[in-house]
């Protein structure tokens, strides 16, 4: 299912604790200290479920890693996610929707280099049999079910589309159904590759590589189709529901309506993919029995009390606040979202706790991808390029981000020598350092951050935006979500949300940047701003999105005022050290990510790593669970932020009078796109300001 994204932050680290040892030892030992949770992060992110997301641009859950969605998502935001298969690709009309816009390009058989964007020459006048194609593309993605429609168009009459029939999609995952989705979408990707010697105009051809290039990622999935995971704890159907239906937009009359059908779809909907998972478990590739047991934790919580259960009341709250309905219609909803919750919804969770629980032990494989036949092709192949993108196989990965965090090491030893004076401050200090800022409401925070720290970004005029607290009675079901972002429908540009979890009240100046600006909703807004077609406006790619959004809350750091007594040189040091404990916590789940799941790293492995790095390992076990049940969502975060900042190094090490702001001109008018294409246009970038 897609839908736009929303990009969350779950399970951010506050702060990765330094241990100080004050006597002369290594600085190693000095630096770094205990990972509690995943790092800050807008799980857009990676977008649960393919299917049943919301990414395009906002969705992000668990874990900082994007969920259908991009709060910190994105969030997920994402979502990723939001991972949400993305948009802007080929539509599924069935469970396993493998749309192409959250995928990035990387070295997979059978891809091919394109010439570069620049060597084409642009048409002066629109293609129209490529328009056509589009409008085909754009109505796929919006009508394939109707939380799609529901999150990424407002009216689809202003581009032809009509609202489809109140449906959750279609989870079939029979052979039938996954060979006729395999032929229909690689009819489209022959309908696309037409058009190589065609005239297009720049904005064509940029689409039409974008499209291309996410169409030959998505198409890797049906060689390693018995890994496709519906239930994963951090991107899977039933970690979406709450964001999936209490940010459902209502209106008019019809949009309740169809979400109370969908209540009531919502069991035989499950039952579909539980099918799946009995056919992955006379296979051999039933999920581990930690990730089993997660999702069992995740339906029981879900379950435990269904006449209270949040989605009734805060559907009834939702449906008080309609001025459109009358008041026998809103008692005629309420009782019907209440009948559909305990005969339907509440007992799709319970069949699916009781599958987990009878297939339970019947998985072959408690690690890693790797050691399945053909698990390692399937985490390079598809994940990393989905997740990630570039051109990076896992060994390359894997020696990059090492090599980032001796660079990491160095630059914090080079502080602690230099100035250990606010080394030792922000030891000190880390659990109140945006002390000055905990007191403002999110929406003062994201003001201020948009008023005094975006010297080094492009002028936008005001983002109408609405930030606000989620409902209490969500609080403890999304505890490790911080806060997301999600995007407006792309005809609704003004609706800009940003929830925030009122658990979790301090320290989030950090996170409403990832969220807020510079982040996820300055990116998706300057990019709006630009016109895209229509096909590019719902695009998503997880590892740009995140990796921008880590970027940019890194840049405008130094513009916080951490201490009154501080010089301007021990603010920027303090900025520069909190930067650093984040990328840290980044960069160690990525690196054990691909350890696991390329390397086979056993939960031993994972803790001889944090040991000899210089954290604590007690949250070994915890890591590696995460990886295996969720792997490569990570790494949306911490290579996708490490290919961004090396983009930003190519062009500042090359251009003498290097400007920030054209650079992130640069990047935020390519929109979400894989690092393969956008590397071309820094590349073009460069060669324009030399």
């Amino acid at each position: 299912m897609e839908g736009k994204e929303i990009y969350m932050v779950k399970g951010k680290t506050h702060i990765v604790k330094s241990l100080r040892e004050k006597s002369g030892k290594t600085v190693s030992k000095i630096l770094v200290g205990a990972m509690l949770l995943a790092s800050a992060g807008t799980f857009t992110g990676c977008d649960a479920n393919p299917e049943f997301g919301k990414q395009g641009s906002q969705y992000e859950k668990q874990d900082g890693i994007g969920l259908v969605g991009s709060g910190d998502s994105t969030e997920d935001n994402s979502d990723p996610g939001n991972a949400n298969p993305g948009i802007g690709g080929s539509s599924s009309t069935n469970g396993l929707n493998v749309s192409a816009g959250t995928r990035a390009a990387a070295n997979v058989p059978g891809y091919v280099q394109s010439k570069s964007y620049y060597d084409y020459d642009f048409a002066d006048e629109e293609n129209a049999d490529f328009e056509a194609l589009l409008d085909e593309i754009f109505e796929n993605s919006v009508t394939s079910d109707s939380i799609s429609y529901n999150f990424q168009v407002k009216d689809g009459s202003n581009y032809g589309v009509e609202a489809p029939e109140a449906t959750l999609g279609d989870p079939s995952m029979d052979d039938e159904a996954i060979a006729e989705q395999k032929e229909d979408d690689q009819e489209m990707y022959k309908k696309l590759v037409a058009f190589e010697d065609q005239p297009l105009t720049e904005s064509e051809r940029w689409t039409y590589l974008n499209e291309k290039l996410d169409y030959e990622i998505s198409l890797q999935i049906y060689d390693y189709i018995q890994f496709y995971e519906p239930f994963s704890p951090m991107r899977g159907l039933q970690s979406n529901i709450p964001t999936n239906f209490t940010d459902y937009r209502f209106d008019d009359k019809s949009d309740v309506e169809d979400y109370v059908a969908m209540m009531y779809q919502m069991r035989d909907y499950f039952d579909g993919y539980l099918d799946w998972e009995r056919v992955k478990s006379e296979k051999g590739y039933f999920m581990a029995d930690s990730t089993a047991d997660q999702v069992i934790e995740q339906c029981n919580d879900f379950t435990e009390d269904p006449e209270n259960n949040y989605m009734i009341s805060v559907f009834n709250d939702r449906i008080d606040e309609l001025d459109f309905l009358t008041d026998e219609e809103k008692e005629s909803f309420k009782e019907q979202n209440k009948d559909a919750m305990i005969n339907y919804v509440i007992p799709a969770f319970q069949d699916l706790a009781d599958t987990m629980a009878e297939l339970k032990g019947t998985g072959t494989n408690d690690g890693g991808l790797c050691n399945y036949d053909g698990g390692l092709a399937y985490y390079e192949d598809y994940l990393l390029p989905s997740f990630v993108g570039g051109t990076k196989d896992a060994d390359t990965m894997m020696e990059y981000l090492q090599k980032q965090q001796d660079s990491l090491i160095s630059d914090l030893s080079l502080i602690y020598y230099g100035n250990d004076e606010i080394y030792n401050d922000y030891y000190d200090k880390s659990d109140s350092l945006f002390a000055k800022t905990d007191s403002m409401t999110p929406s003062e925070q994201i003001d201020e951050l948009m008023s005094g720290s975006m010297d080094n970004f492009p002028k936008l005029d005001t983002i109408p935006y609405t930030a606000s607290y989620m409902d209490k009675s969500m609080e403890d079901i999304m505890e490790n979500t911080l806060a997301y972002y999600m995007s407006p429908a792309i005809d609704d540009e003004e609706h800009n949300i940003i929830i925030v979890n009122g658990k979790h009240n301090s320290d989030l100046w950090g996170t409403l940047a990832h969220e807020g600006c510079p982040g996820h909703m300055f990116q998706n807004t300057y990019f709006q701003q630009t016109h895209p077609d229509k096909v590019r406006a719902l695009a998503g790619n997880l590892g740009y999105q995140e990796g921008w959004a880590v970027y940019s809350s890194y840049e405008i750091l130094p513009y916080y005022n951490f201490d009154d007594s501080y010089s301007t040189s021990d603010n920027e040091a303090m900025a520069e050290l909190y930067s650093i404990n984040e990328k840290l916590g980044y960069l160690i789940y990525g690196v054990i990510d691909i350890g696991v799941n390329a390397k086979g790293w056993t939960v031993d492995d994972v803790s001889n790593y944090l040991e000899e790095s210089g954290f604590g390992t007690d949250g070994a076990q915890d890591i590696f669970d995460t990886v295996v049940g969720d792997p490569a969502c990570y790494l949306s975060y911490s290579q996708g932020y490490f290919e961004m900042q090396e983009l930003r190094d190519q062009a500042e090490n090359a251009i003498s009078d290097f400007d920030p702001v054209t650079f992130h001109e640069c990047i935020l008018s390519a929109g979400p796109c894989n690092y393969v294409l956008l590397q071309q246009r820094v590349d073009k970038y460069i060669e324009d300001n030399q």
